[in-house]
């Protein structure tokens, strides 16, 4: 069976591959986690219903502004993925708490080419960090807590030269 391009677009870093291989409570959040990171890079973003509960909180987008749930959630990803259609994000780390929680630190590469935060398609590439709290609920992500630098994001995208 091959991989769908979202499944191609996620890469789990070697130590992280290890935990993801087993059969233990952390092995089975991190498999949820990529599933939800899956989720997020793929084309149609309806499938972010399949990853998360209906009552979700994404707390660094309700800050933001963003309507709260799911549908705030997909409203940011649409965005995101017209902006950086080949987002690419290798899961470098992961730590557990409990049987229920996961952060991970993520390291992005994407080309800009779409508009984002009022930013024309430039055609750079970028690299960016994100580290991310996630709360799951059974099999599906209840709760979410981000950083990113978007000044860095932005400052890349503004730079004088590609």
């Amino acid at each position: 069976m091959s991989e769908t391009p979202a499944q191609q677009r996620i890469e789990l870093a070697p130590t992280v591959r290890t935990i993801v291989e087993g059969d233990t409570p952390n092995s089975r959040i991190l498999k949820h986690f990529v599933r939800f990171a899956e989720a997020l890079v793929a084309v149609d973003s309806d499938g972010i219903d399949s990853v998360v509960t209906p009552d979700a909180r994404f707390h660094e987008l309700e800050a933001a502004g963003f309507p709260p749930g799911p549908e705030g959630f997909k409203m940011f990803r649409r965005q995101i993925n017209a902006a950086f259609p080949d987002e690419h994000t290798i899961i470098i780390a992961v730590r557990f708490e409990g049987n229920d929680i996961i952060e991970t630190d993520l390291d992005c590469t994407a080309t800009h080419k779409g508009e984002l935060m009022g930013v024309p398609a430039t055609g750079r590439k970028i690299r960016f960090d994100v580290h991310t709290r996630n709360r799951f609920v059974e099999d599906k992500m209840a709760e979410r807590w981000d950083r990113a630098d978007f000044e860095d994001i932005m400052r890349q995208l503004r730079s004088p030269t590609p």
